[in-house]
């Protein structure tokens, strides 16, 4: 019952607005990202799942890890830790932030400011699935981007750098509550810990094990590599 109560908190808000046709509150997008460099002729192909709730933003990287960010009052938001195969979860200490610009940032998979930082190169389509092409170039490295903007929502990322291509590519988008509840459910069903008790709690294996990795002193900043791995927060795209 508890967790239903979290699930039906997290997905509807207490103030329902009218509905955005081209923005629903709640949906999950699947990517597909491959990495491929000249040397090596297998591509590795990874997944990130984005989901999207009225005040909650998810990132589940390859059904292994996932971060959720909450809103809360005052532009303060809170972050969530889950490691799928240990069902644990770790709680971090709310944090004042510049919500607008975190909150895209996590929701968009793109820093908010990445249309001033790029070429525009054309539109094409029209109304919810219009499709702006933005282009970011340094004397190392060329990034494509095909956005989304009714939606918000990036549709593929083409970076090519040095000898290697990463590509970005959204393989699927739902909306249907029963799926994105059911995802929340199992995440919100794990055993937490607020990370200010981990320090009591050394003698768990779990613990010891996110410490070696280093989970716990560089908590993940939502944005993945094509093997899963956390990027630093200066990543721009």
């Amino acid at each position: 019952m508890k967790t239903l109560l979290l699930i039906t908190a997290i997905i509807f808000p207490l103030v329902v607005s009218a509905n955005d046709v081209c923005q629903p509150n709640n949906f999950m997008a699947t990517y597909e990202i491959e990495q491929k460099t000249q040397s090596v002729t297998s591509a590795k192909q990874n997944e990130l799942i984005l989901l999207r709730t009225h005040n909650s933003i998810f990132h589940i990287s390859n059904q292994k890890v996932a971060t959720q960010w909450s809103k809360l009052s005052n532009n303060y938001m809170k972050k969530t830790s889950y490691f799928i195969d240990d069902k644990r979860a770790i709680e971090y200490e709310a944090a004042k932030t510049k919500f607008k610009q975190e909150w895209e940032y996590h929701a968009q998979l793109l820093h908010p400011g990445f249309k001033t930082q790029s070429t525009f190169i054309e539109s094409t389509g029209y109304g919810c699935e219009k499709l702006e092409h933005y282009q970011q170039r340094t004397h190392d490295k060329i990034v494509n981007i095909w956005w989304l903007p009714e939606k918000k929502l990036v549709k593929r990322i083409q970076s090519d750098f040095d000898n290697k291509s990463v590509n970005w590519q959204l393989k699927k988008i739902t909306y249907k509550d029963q799926v994105i509840k059911k995802q929340l459910g199992t995440l919100l069903s794990f055993q937490s810990t607020d990370f200010t008790d981990i320090g009591d709690n050394e003698s768990d294996p779990f613990f010891r094990k996110m410490i070696h990795l280093g989970f716990i002193e560089h908590s993940a900043s939502g944005f993945y590599d094509s093997e899963g791995n956390s990027l630093s927060s200066s990543h721009q795209h």
